[in-house]
């Protein structure tokens, strides 16, 4: 957010200098000498071109397997967190359309069930895609998610730059840098969409610009930021609290660095944005009262590895060269008060990212004297490095400044665009070739990559050996497979186990008796039939590819085993 109504920099221009109310006018107000030649389109056909520039990028370098088969479950498979929101994708709508609490679920945990209330479920994204789902699949509507994610939040960020600056060239520039980051990036290849959408974001930027520039009344404005806000939070509810710290930093210090009589402006916006907080509030109650009635009572407690190693900031692909950027913008135009204002935050960003305790490469410093605050009850399990998602934004408005800001000396201009060329070559050739779709996460077991579901599940053979609602457990490699099966089968069994969170969960998803079999004893042969008996396990499917030492073990204990369809049924 400005920190008054100036639309562009004002660096090198008298505090009395008229100010540019619009983009176009911003543009306008540009020094002919030095605007880019090249021909572009009217405002509508940049945004679409951007939009075309972004998706071809992401699609090509990354997420074209995806494309070309999209109902094959590819991301992280390795791992359980992506299946678990292609589950989601899935219970939202089902659960809505049912008329059941969709933040229990009786599906999955069975026989008791688990209370989601403080996983991440992503409902936004959830309920917005639920036609996708209900029409291809929950699989389809999840890589969907993945491909359009990255490219739409740079596409956001290109129309808040575009607004702010009037330049086409520069705010392409921009919103590949928050888009392409190496943050989103990386949360994308590990199938995160409470973290990699990120969208909404850039959004309440523009629509605060759209306010400044006239095109946005306070009540439409008040409105749609609500809404916006509210959307957010069932996005991710700690990107919401970090949103709410950060966007109240942004405007104190916008305050603080306006010329007097913009900082009327400034409390205006301040307070527009407050009603639309509030109205955000009222919006997300319902989930947020039922969270608050169902705290687990104790939160993790942050960690140095989720915190920001200064290393990151000093990487090609995160961006030595937007720190340069950044330097130089503060050191040639520190008179301008927007270069303040995103200097600033960017620093009190930075700040607060790097936790409790700072790192640099392998080595951990002593604690920072604010320290304290992420030990607070509600701070605590939230990871200082999720910030850095804030940090980009920032960065690629500062790079969309740089770009913009007028410089009469002709080779000082070309070597403006060098570095901002350069660095922006720099983070897309992070974004990952398009076999890295399928990277696992180091440290994860090595998984055979088998990425097409079993025909038990996909032909339906599941019918002919269990009861609708049996309570089975899933074995496989697979990270995460019984919630897999549970969502393609739409919820015809009930999945003892499964993976909803590192907190509530074994990071297998295993009841912890069908996990303990990997190595067998007498003593743990009896607990599992124990266990069995008392959670009404009907049935243990053992996925093919993954089956050879479980036959052993349960061949020894004596039960029955089925091969059909990709799957060893092993009745109990």
């Amino acid at each position: 957010m400005t920190a008054s109504g100036a639309g562009m920099p004002d660096a090198g221009a008298s505090s009395t200098a008229s100010v540019p109310r619009s983009a176009d006018e911003a543009h306008l107000a540009l020094p002919a000498q030095i605007a880019m030649r090249a021909r572009v389109p009217g405002p509508a056909l940049q945004g679409l071109l951007a939009l075309a520039v972004y998706l071809a990028v992401f699609i090509i370098g990354y997420a074209l397997p995806l494309v070309l088969h999209p109902g094959l479950p590819r991301v992280g498979q390795a791992v359980p967190d992506p299946n678990f929101y292609i589950w989601s994708w899935r219970w939202w709508p089902y659960a809505i359309g049912h008329g059941l609490n969709p933040l229990y679920s009786r599906q999955i945990g069975a026989p008791a069930g688990f209370d989601l209330a403080w996983t991440t479920p992503v409902p936004a994204v959830a309920v917005l895609l639920s036609p996708v789902t209900l029409a291809f699949g929950s699989i389809v509507s999840f890589n969907l998610s993945v491909v359009l994610s990255a490219p739409v939040s740079g596409w956001v960020a290109f129309l808040a730059a575009r607004r702010l600056t009037g330049r086409f060239w520069a705010s392409l520039m921009a919103g590949a840098v928050y888009g392409f980051s190496w943050y989103e990036v990386g949360e994308t290849r590990a199938g995160h969409p409470n973290l990699y959408v990120i969208m909404l974001l850039p959004l309440m930027l523009y629509l605060a610009l759209l306010w400044r520039d006239g095109k946005l009344g306070p009540r439409s404005f008040v409105s749609l930021l609500a809404v916006a806000m509210a959307a957010e939070f069932y996005v991710f509810n700690e990107t919401f609290a970090e949103m709410t710290v950060l966007w109240a930093a942004a405007l104190l210090i916008g305050f603080a660095v306006a010329r007097p009589e913009d900082r009327p402006a400034v409390a205006r916006l301040a307070g527009l944005a407050g009603l639309a907080y509030a109205a955000a509030i009222v919006l997300l109650s319902p989930y947020l009262v039922y969270q608050l009635r169902h705290s687990p009572g104790q939160f993790t407690k942050v960690q140095a590895a989720f915190s920001l190693n200064l290393d990151e900031l000093v990487t090609p692909r995160s961006g030595i060269l937007l720190l340069v950027i950044v330097l130089a913008l503060a050191v040639f135009t520190w008179a301008s008060r927007l270069t303040r204002l995103l200097v600033v935050l960017f620093v009190l960003i930075v700040v607060l990212a790097v936790g409790p305790y700072p790192t640099i490469g392998s080595r951990q410093f002593g604690s920072v004297p604010w320290a304290r605050l992420w030990y607070l009850p509600f701070v605590r399990s939230a990871q200082p490095l999720r910030l850095i998602i804030f940090g980009s934004l920032v960065l690629a408005i500062i790079v969309a400044v740089w770009l913009a800001v007028p410089v009469k000396n002709r080779l000082l201009l070309a070597a403006r665009w060098i570095l901002g060329l350069a660095t922006v070559a720099a983070i897309v050739a992070y974004v990952p070739t398009a076999s890295a779709g399928n990277v696992i996460p180091a440290g994860t077991p090595a998984a055979r990559p088998t990425y097409a579901l079993p025909a038990f599940v996909t032909s339906g053979l599941y019918r002919d050996y269990l009861r609708p609602g049996e309570i089975v457990v899933v074995v496989s490699d697979r990270g995460n497979a019984g919630l897999l099966f549970s969502a393609e089968t739409n919820f015809y069994m009930r999945i003892a186990g499964g993976f909803i969170n590192r907190s509530l969960s074994t990071p297998t998803g295993l009841p912890a008796p069908v996990e303990v079999l990997k190595h067998p004893t007498p003593a743990r042969e009896r607990q599992f039939l124990s266990y069995v008996g008392q959670a009404g396990v009907g049935a243990i499917l053992v996925e093919r590819a993954w089956a050879a030492p479980w036959m052993k073990v349960f061949r020894r204990m004596g039960l029955p085993g089925t091969s059909v369809g990709g799957v060893i049924v092993y009745r109990t």
